[in-house]
């Protein structure tokens, strides 16, 4: 792999790694999620050094061209990611569900008692 394209890549995963750190901080994103992208910043940090490793590994799989293997691991990782999300939707759904249903029941309940004051006070 030429240097250029190294020195892309290592620039690059810190450019990921501070812009989650100053999401972090801004309060922007939560540290939990901040944790696979920090991780995802580091593989890509630690990939340019790691080629002859990924070479090695991708030809143990089967894989004639390294790059495929890689772009399948970065894929998998994602639908991960992206799984994870969905299981947080989900639960924030289900919340907010049970929120507004107990809101409309207070609601109610507010509504019939100033009825009934209304009432008393006629």
């Amino acid at each position: 792999m030429p240097l250029a394209t190294k020195l892309m890549m290592t620039a690059s995963s810190l450019g990921v790694m501070l812009s989650i750190v100053q999401l972090v901080r801004r309060k922007r994103l939560d540290e939990k999620y901040a944790l696979l992208w920090l991780v995802a910043g580091v593989l890509m940090l630690i990939a340019p050094l790691a080629t002859r490793t990924i070479d090695v590994f991708s030809t143990a799989l089967g894989f004639h061209y390294a790059p495929a293997f890689v772009l399948l691991v970065g894929f998998f990782a994602l639908s991960l990611i992206n799984l994870q999300y969905s299981v947080a939707i989900s639960r924030l759904s289900d919340n907010n569900k049970r929120l507004a249903q107990k809101f409309a029941l207070i609601e109610a309940r507010l509504g019939e008692v100033e009825r009934l004051r209304r009432a008393t006070d006629a």
